[in-house]
């Protein structure tokens, strides 16, 4: 069950099937991704039974629902997609409840270091690496999620030699959400252990080191003098607000004021139906595609985990910045059914939340 479970696990947080499909067609992407989710289901099956994470379960019956009575532009589509998503977190859920914090960060580990491959060996002309995750943006999720699980690590060697390569690998991917929320999750990080301090050292450490090997590897040169300019000079390159996701969350609302009940119906602001590029916001998404219940409910599970870390901030400060991460997280992302890595993480944190919660009331009776 063991090596399953680890199979499982690099298959989805290393998101496997998508780059089998990019780089040897669509047949052998549809059997890597079957594949995974039959695995899933047989693992399920085998494995001793835990409370699933209903929450995430009803939020996703009744988005799918009501954004599907609406209007579904792709019946087949639709109901694949429906069913993925429940797999996901039923049978998903299943397995990240057993999972470890050290195994999840060796899973991420060996998911991040394929950006470092690709940088190394496919150097691109557009110069940012995404490795098996394909979309840049989402590679840096995933190394900001690896940085900020490091926290949780005792061994502090092997916590900072975590955080030096989730730092090195995000900035190779140049996306501007991991080097904001990276900055801002030392600062939070600093307030809860002044200790942390050496976090900041080795993050400083880490992006001089970026600046040294820039001459040996093929970087984006925009966002690359972005950076320089805001490391050396303190400015602000005007490239930081070109194209930002909020003049793309701008398109948007008028649809949402227009239609706030009962939205405006599945992947309504994923596609371009309407406009040229999707929503690029989690919440903006669930809201206009399915209206407000859902949306309440979705802010709800991650305002409940940020509400419950909090209470132990000072002794296990990575569950606020995780939960911080994630809420973060779902600002720039309009994916929150199919970046299957987000998903088992959020899960995996509401069961550590729970956990954490149960025990408080225990010891308050």
């Amino acid at each position: 069950m063991q090596i399953i479970k680890y199979i499982i696990l690099v298959l989805f947080i290393c998101n496997v099937s998508s780059i089998v499909l990019i780089n040897y067609g669509e047949y052998a992407g549809s059997l890597i991704s079957y594949t995974s989710f039959i695995l899933l289901i047989i693992y399920y099956f085998l494995s001793y039974k835990t409370k699933p994470a209903w929450p995430f379960i009803i939020f996703g019956l009744i988005y799918f629902i009501l954004s599907g009575l609406v209007g579904v532009e792709d019946e087949k589509n639709y109901f694949i997609d429906f069913i993925k998503y429940l797999l996901i977190l039923i049978c998903g859920g299943q397995i990240i409840h057993n999972t470890k914090l050290k195994e999840l960060i060796i899973v991420l580990t060996i998911g991040v270091s394929t950006i470092l491959f690709n940088v190394l060996f496919f150097p691109s002309d557009y110069g940012r690496y995404s490795g098996f995750y394909i979309n840049a943006n989402e590679a840096g999720f995933a190394a900001l999620i690896g940085f900020v699980l490091c926290f949780g690590l005792t061994n502090q060697k092997w916590k900072l030699i975590g955080q030096a390569f989730f730092t090195f690998c995000g900035i190779l991917t140049f996306s501007r959400t991991f080097l904001l929320l990276w900055a801002l999750l030392i600062l939070f990080s600093i307030f809860q252990n002044k200790k942390n301090l050496k976090i900041l050292a080795i993050g400083v450490s880490t992006i001089i080191l970026f600046f040294s090997v820039n001459e040996l590897l093929k970087l984006n040169s925009e966002r690359f003098n972005t950076i320089s300019n805001l490391v050396n000079n303190g400015k602000v390159d005007t490239f930081i607000n070109k194209g930002s996701r909020t003049q793309t969350w701008s398109l948007y609302y008028d649809l949402i004021i227009n239609s706030p009940i009962k939205g405006n119906g599945y992947k309504t602001f994923t596609s371009d139906q309407i406009f040229e590029d999707g929503v690029h916001n989690n919440y903006l998404r669930i809201i206009g595609e399915s209206g407000v219940i859902p949306f309440l409910l979705f802010l709800g599970i991650y305002i409940y985990m940020i509400y419950i870390s909090l209470r132990y901030f000072k002794t296990e400060g990575y569950f606020f910045l995780l939960a911080f991460t994630l809420l973060g997280l779902n600002l720039t992302t309009h994916n929150f059914d199919t970046v299957y890595f987000v998903i088992l993480v959020s899960i995996w944190l509401y069961f550590k939340a729970s956990k954490y919660s149960h025990k408080s009331s225990e010891i308050n009776s």
